[in-house]
């Protein structure tokens, strides 16, 4: 999936009723409860990334979390998907 095909599905009414619903009932960031701090969840992650997962709309592939952690998954799913861009593409 290119930068601008994942920037249109984030943009999506489906996306964004079923992010809020998902946020709604994962209301605290999932990564700052593991570090024993209370935080409200601001965004909807993919575990495995979007570009290279098989559903995006598999709940089971979600995540609740906060601004600060979903940057910090950012910079680790670019790495993540150049690997895996590598191994499927290997002229790349």
């Amino acid at each position: 999936m290119s930068g601008r095909t994942r920037t249109a599905f984030y943009h999506t009414a489906r996306w964004t009723k079923e992010s809020k619903a998902f946020r709604e009932t994962h209301p605290l960031c999932e990564e700052c409860k593991k570090e024993g701090v209370i935080f409200p969840s601001q965004v909807v992650d993919h575990v495995i990334p979007l570009e290279i997962c098989s559903d995006p709309w598999d709940h089971k592939n979600w995540r609740a979390i906060c601004f600060r952690h979903n940057n910090k998954k950012a910079a680790s799913d670019k790495k993540l998907i150049q690997e895996h861009r590598k191994i499927n593409n290997p002229k790349m």
